[in-house]
């Protein structure tokens, strides 16, 4: 069963366009607009143009120099006489996608993806002129609604749920619309999903797999597994995420003395202890910190460390002269500096680029777009040493993220086919290990077999076991909140910037969050009716008291509800703050938050409730009562949370006031 009232994260523009204090929503949109006619993402264009030609930032080789942004009605080629969206709208539109470039270098694909879905807010305004000044949230229901037919798009609901709410959050940042857009995106990400009733968590992984990899660890030996087996041990030593790792610079051990209370640790032999840190870059709006690894784990963290270096380090030395000679490409000797008007036969080529001596000169110079020089004839093939040089600077990808380092400074360098020593070598190219080169080591597909495949380790059901990098960073989240960290900790550990994205990665079951609340029962820690009666009872009835009131627990965004959904459905659904079974989480950050947004918003919907009576509204009394109680609720939330008497992480069951009687419909004041 899903966990009521889970909050989503959702991707987010951050732009420097934000609401004018005292401006009209007229003049934020105009300055908005301005700001981005006057960006320079994306170079020189024509702003009022319906389609934009920009230069494409495809890390492929062979990818196309130039991308295509049409903000037209319908998705077009190159038809210039296509139908434009409304200027008013496409302004917007167009600033948006600017400013979002000028934020953060996007792949063309991602900026289509934000043009297709604001098709759909187009299709749906035209009664308002397609005017975003006047833009509500309906507006954004009635996309969601269109997108629904599959008429005009075929992205999933869950990304069009999340570009629309973005689109939504950015209207009302800027102030560009009267009221604030209230569409938020309901469709939970594919990956998300909340395993049902006896079924197995597909984002937690298997503990037999993660047995089999132990061994598969042991039994490894060429350098490609060897390399790709420490980068999956260095995933166990914390919460990575593998880009992160992938990522690492080269000097990214750090040392620290250890200290308790400003005093040094020592061992037992008096020696001071020191603290081991892995520096990393950062990623998703994190900036780069410091990995502390636990101390079980340091040892594995520092042989990982350790040898790959050691099978690096021919690739960062060539990494290095190249940096050395820029615009030059490392071919072996005696061919390395060599004029670039020489002539090499093919032969000679084969040597200077170290090619394994089955692989066909010719095709391999096609493949690669090795012109032939203009002395070769139809049975002699030569080539020229610029040319050659020139082939394989140009097969050099670009290294993603935003950090300044050279190429050469990065830990996790390889020469180009290191990992697929099928192919043939390529020591003239440098590559960073890829996610994918990862991801194929622990999990099969197509052609390439996974470590567990290749060395037969299989399921009691004879299929090779199979993991999944981000399984990793599950599982170890879901340790530390088992072990009790904070919130805070927790999310600066895994490298998150958002505490509340920390709900994702909560797989502690309701019965293991029973357990707990039974334990601060037991230790005084619970405070309310329970744990009321259960002071009051015999020591030798207390555990089977506890065990009946707390068999199952889940958690909301606004705390703990301890109602028995074996037993029955919860009677007061969307009521939480006005409910006997709600407990507050003392001192929870992200608790605290949410409830301050609800109480914001049940004290405006509260007024709007109060003009209604005045205006004498058929029914309106019922909704005033009932947002009364919520108001009411959120205050005493908060109240305990600010509570100096009650320790942090304590739980404290709410007491309605009055004390609701049935459903919430039949609610009756005492």
């Amino acid at each position: 069963m899903s966990r009521p009232g889970r909050s989503r994260r959702v991707s987010r523009i951050r732009s420097s366009v934000t609401a004018t204090l005292g401006a009209t929503p007229r003049q934020n949109y105009e300055s908005f607009v301005e700001h981005g006619r006057l960006s320079s993402a994306f170079g020189e264009i024509v702003f009022d143009d319906h389609i934009w030609r920009v230069a494409s930032n495809t890390n492929h080789p062979n990818g196309p120099p130039e991308g295509k942004l049409s903000f037209t009605v319908k998705s077009t080629t190159d038809d210039p006489a296509a139908p434009a969206m409304a200027k008013k709208f496409a302004d917007f539109i167009k600033s948006v996608v600017r400013l979002d470039q000028a934020r953060k270098q996007s792949h063309i694909a991602t900026h289509n993806d934000t043009i297709a879905v604001a098709r759909l807010l187009h299709a749906v305004s035209a009664d308002i002129a397609h005017d975003p000044c006047l833009f509500s949230t309906s507006t954004f229901r009635r996309a969601e609604q269109l997108a629904k037919t599959g008429r005009m798009m075929s992205r999933s609901p869950y990304n069009v749920g999340r570009i629309l709410q973005k689109l939504g959050k950015i209207l009302t940042d800027a102030g560009i619309t009267p009221h604030r857009i209230d569409y938020r995106n309901t469709t939970p990400r594919p990956s998300e999903r909340r395993p049902g009733a006896g079924e197995e968590d597909p984002r937690m992984p298997d503990e037999a797999a993660l047995a089999a990899l132990a061994r598969a660890s042991q039994l490894v030996s060429a350098p490609p597994d060897v390399l790709r087996m420490r980068i999956v041990e260095l995933l166990s030593c914390a919460a990575w995420r593998i880009n992160d790792i992938l990522r690492l610079p080269v000097d990214c051990e750090v040392f620290e003395p250890a200290t308790r209370n400003g005093r040094p640790l020592l061992d037992a032999e008096g020696r001071q202890i020191l603290r081991y840190g892995i520096r990393y870059l950062g990623s998703k709006g994190f900036v780069g910190d410091v990995k502390w690894i636990p101390t079980a784990m340091v040892d594995v963290a520092r042989r990982a460390i350790g040898q790959i270096r050691e099978l690096t380090a021919e690739a960062r030395r060539t990494a290095e002269w190249m940096e050395r000679h820029p615009g030059r490409a490392w071919l072996a000797d005696p061919f390395k500096l060599a004029s670039p008007d020489r002539i090499l036969t093919g032969e000679e080529l084969v040597r200077a680029l170290q090619l394994n001596a089955a692989t066909g000169v010719g095709a391999y110079a096609r493949t690669n777009h090795i012109p032939l020089s203009s002395c070769s004839t139809a049975h002699i093939w030569r080539y020229r040493v610029g040319d050659v040089e020139r082939a394989l600077l140009g097969r050099h990808k670009a290294i993603q993220g935003k950090a300044a380092l050279k190429r050469s400074e990065y830990l996790l360098l390889i020469q180009r086919n290191f990992l697929n020593a099928q192919r043939g070598i390529c020591p003239s190219v440098i590559d960073i290990v890829q996610d994918h080169h990862v991801r194929d080591f622990l999990k099969s597909r197509g052609n390439c077999l996974s470590i567990f495949e290749r060395f037969d380790l299989r399921d009691s059901d004879g299929r090779p076991y199979a993991l999944l990098t981000h399984q990793i960073r599950h599982f170890l989240n879901t340790i530390a909140a088992e072990g009790g960290l904070g919130e805070v900790e927790r999310a600066t550990w895994s490298g998150r910037s958002d505490i509340r994205s920390n709900d994702v990665y909560d797989h502690e079951s309701a019965s293991q969050l029973a357990d707990k609340a039974r334990a601060l029962l037991e230790t005084g820690r619970m405070h309310g009716h329970v744990a009321d009666t259960y002071r009051r009872m015999a020591p030798v009835d207390r555990k089977a008291f506890s065990l009946v009131q707390l068999a199952t627990v889940h958690t909301t965004d606004i705390g703990m509800c301890t109602h028995d959904w074996g037993t029955a459905p919860c009677p007061h659904h969307g009521a939480c703050a006005d409910c006997r079974d709600c407990a507050v989480v003392k001192g929870d950050p992200v608790h605290r938050a949410r409830i301050e947004l609800l109480l914001a918003e049940e004290e405006t919907t509260l007024a709007r409730a109060l003009v209604e009576i005045g205006k004498e509204t058929y029914g309106a009394s019922n909704y005033v009562e009932h947002h009364r109680r919520m108001v009411g609720g959120y205050r005493r939330m908060l109240a305990i949370h600010d509570d100096p008497d009650i320790e942090d992480g304590d739980v404290v069951q709410m007491e309605p006031e009055p004390e609701r009687r049935g459903l919430l419909e039949d609610a009756q004041l005492v």
